[in-house]
């Protein structure tokens, strides 16, 4: 593995303290919608996936920024690495090989021990870099992290000048393995038979990691459920910002939507291929609906479940992840209806050890938990 020519000297960079609050989960659980309403938030700006900066962002030609273009060119992610980096940029490819090596869900464990491999190491004082420079050249109070990966969040607490918050995001499995098989469906490929024991392992690791981590971030720890969420989704995000300590500028009005020339991508942002739904951009699991409105004083929220959403600069994520403007907030429960009994059963089944801790009945009935 080639030498990292990077400075990775962080005492310059860490003299200020940087606020993330970092998303943890499995996918479609509801991150993508909530990570783009907190981005909407003056204040706050939100990387989608960073985890897949260097790979998905850097090493793909094609790939696109949140903002609509293409990412390598995006004049925001240029500054940044800039900033964190000037000429001596990382290789994209050597990040992957760090990822590989050391930052995989399997090394989760071993990332909360007491000293670090070199590899792991390197990672941690880079990505460091990154997000200082991040809240330098955008100047968030909180910068949003739904990398979900449980690994990259078991270094935060471990980087001078970070205060990390970790937001552990769950959905009820059976719905997360519905949204999974649609995805495949609507990309006109064979459905996995495997898929529902696939997703729900996931769930399962994912979430058991997730809770293992909170201890290592000092209370700044809160679990927060899918169904809860589209259930009173203004009070919830405004609960979020107070966990974070970000409460909303007074008299501030909402980030702008899209702009002229700015690359973002008209209507419901989809991307031949991606299986977003044109009429109304839809991404199952999501539970958002376009909707109409005004702008509101304090926030993105135009009403209790109705929002407007700003352009972003997310690296990776959900396609609905390009959407911007007004959306009505509302379950999506269609996987009740929807799912057969195989998928189903397979999923209850397997998720038992974990689905009643969460609030969700093996009998499909619908409850809330309190905190």
């Amino acid at each position: 593995m080639g030498q990292l020519r990077v400075h990775l000297d962080c005492e310059r960079c860490c003299d200020m303290s940087v606020k993330i609050l970092y998303i943890a989960g499995w996918g479609r659980s509801g991150t993508t919608i909530v990570d783009n309403i907190l981005n909407s938030y003056d204040g706050v700006f939100s990387t989608g996936e960073l985890f897949y900066l260097w790979t998905r962002g850097l090493l793909e030609e094609k790939r696109k920024c949140g903002c609509g273009v293409i990412f390598r060119e995006c004049a925001l992610w240029r500054s940044i690495l800039d900033v964190a980096f000037g000429d001596d940029r990382p290789c994209p490819s050597h990040m992957r090989d760090l990822q590989q090596a050391a930052i995989r869900v399997r090394h989760t464990r071993a990332l909360t021990g007491p000293t670090l491999s070199d590899e792991a190491e390197e990672y941690r004082r880079v990505t460091n870099r990154l997000y200082h420079a991040i809240a330098e050249v955008t100047g968030a109070r909180l910068i949003v992290d739904s990398s979900k990966i449980p690994s990259a969040a078991a270094l935060l607490p471990r980087m001078a000048g970070v205060e990390p918050y970790l937001l552990h995001m769950i959905r009820d499995p059976r719905a997360v393995t519905h949204s999974w098989m649609r995805a495949y469906r609507k990309k006109s490929l064979v459905s996995d038979p495997e898929a529902p024991a696939a997703s729900t392992m996931h769930w399962l690791v994912r979430n058991a990691l997730a809770e293992r981590l909170a201890g290592d971030f000092g209370g700044r720890y809160r679990r927060l459920r899918y169904e809860d969420f589209v259930a009173d989704p203004r009070a919830t995000i405004e609960g979020l910002l107070a966990f974070a300590g970000v409460e909303p500028k007074s008299g501030a009005e909402p980030k702008s939507g899209a702009e002229p020339g700015n690359g973002a991508e008209p209507g419901n942002g989809a991307e031949p291929g991606n299986g977003a739904e044109p009429k109304s951009g839809v991404e199952p699991g999501n539970g958002v609906e376009p909707a109409g409105g005004g702008a509101s004083v304090g926030g993105p929220f135009t009403g209790d479940t109705t929002v407007r959403l700003a352009v972003n600069h997310t690296i990776a994520g959900n396609p609905r992840r390009f959407h911007s403007g007004d959306v009505e907030l509302r379950a999506d429960d269609r996987w009740r209806t929807e799912q057969t009994a195989g998928p189903r059963l397979t999923t209850t089944a397997l998720a038992l050890p974990l689905l009643h801790r969460y609030g969700y009945s093996a009998g499909f009935s619908r409850r809330r938990v309190n905190r």
